[in-house]
């Protein structure tokens, strides 16, 4: 699992699934389960892997295994945030949360904070993702933990950036990255690496941010990571901060020609920013496409917009979420702009 080898992890969870089945030892069974449906949700079984985790919480919780019961909600969170729900995962994780105090698991605990935060940071709301960051950062230190503090470093990376201190957030995706290195966590080394490329951009440091971009590329091949998107559609950034409207489009031509084929861009960590980036560069390259993915983002960011308006009675949230994350401002800026200027009156001779 560590080192993100998806189809090997499913291959030790089977085994070890027989063996606990024929050891008659139900809580053993019940944590091969959990890996089983892990090992499918990262394969793109989703739903597959969904019934696994769901099968599994009903009986820990029929045979009393409350850690076992965090796990598997642990699970259903991960499934749900793939296929972008930004209110379920947050219910599973203040129950994860509820089961890891009462029996004392403070290593899951640090766990939930980060992915809770995670949520929060998706919703836009820095201010609760701190407090979970900063809680979570601080148990995983506590415990040794070093793949939930590389977690918590870089949601804590991505909040800084977000609060505009981009010196803050490099430094921190920095430290992420080390851990993720020294840890040989190759999921946690890419995602440290967008933060990384992300913060560098920011900073104006455009070379040092393709580097990160291209290394987090590569190690997201390796895996076959969904995030290889997000870090096509960063090194399109680059580009465009360059002003080379080809490189731009180059960059994101596997992306392209994936979506093309029916492709989707579950798991990847902000659809949105890639569609926009999508836009911003065929759209730069005068390419016809780019208003399709102006309207792929607007439709998807309002849908997200309502299914929160759905969930909750908290105005504040939806709010957030349209107004407090960078590229869902622009998504909505560039969208209003594209409504006046089409219905803008031609002028006599024009």
């Amino acid at each position: 699992m560590n080192m993100a080898d998806w189809a090997a992890m499913e291959r030790a969870a089977r085994h070890g699934l027989a063996c606990a089945t024929r050891a008659g030892d139900d809580e053993l069974r019940l944590h091969a389960l959990r890996l089983l449906a892990v090992a499918q949700v990262w394969q793109g079984d989703i739903e597959g892997g969904r019934v696994l985790a769901q099968q599994g919480l009903a009986e820990a919780r029929s045979l009393g295994l409350r850690s076992v019961e965090g796990r598997m909600l642990n699970t259903l969170f991960i499934a749900a945030d793939i296929q972008g729900d930004l209110i379920g995962p947050l219910d599973l994780a203040r129950q994860n949360l509820l089961i890891y105090r009462e029996i004392g698991d403070r290593v899951g605990e640090s766990i939930i904070l980060t992915n809770q935060a995670e949520s929060w940071l998706k919703l836009g709301d820095l201010a609760q993702a701190r407090r979970d960051l900063d809680a979570g950062l601080q148990m995983a230190r506590a415990h040794g933990d070093r793949p939930s503090e590389c977690a918590a470093l870089t949601g804590l990376s991505a909040m800084m950036l977000g609060q505009g201190d981009e010196t803050r957030a490099l430094a921190l995706a920095r430290q992420a990255l080390d851990i993720a290195v020294a840890t040989r966590t190759r999921e946690f080394e890419g995602v440290a690496g967008l933060r990384l490329g992300a913060a560098e951009l920011a900073l104006g440091r455009r070379a040092a941010a393709r580097d990160a971009y291209a290394q987090a590329h590569a190690r997201a091949m390796e895996i076959d990571a969904a995030w290889q998107h997000d870090a096509s559609s960063g090194l399109a950034r680059v580009a465009l901060a360059d002003e080379d409207a080809t490189a731009a489009v180059a960059a994101l031509q596997p992306l392209l020609e994936h979506i093309a084929a029916g492709g989707t861009l579950d798991g990847t960590e902000h659809p949105r920013l890639i569609e926009l980036s999508c836009h911003q560069a065929l759209a730069r390259a005068d390419d016809p496409r780019a208003d399709e993915w102006l309207a792929r983002a607007h439709g998807a960011l309002m849908a997200q917009a309502e299914a929160i308006g759905r969930c909750t009675t908290d105005a504040t949230l939806r709010q957030g979420f349209l107004q407090n994350i960078p590229h869902h401002r622009e998504i909505v800026a560039a969208w209003a702009k594209r409504d006046v200027a089409s219905e803008s009156p031609a002028r006599p001779g024009g």
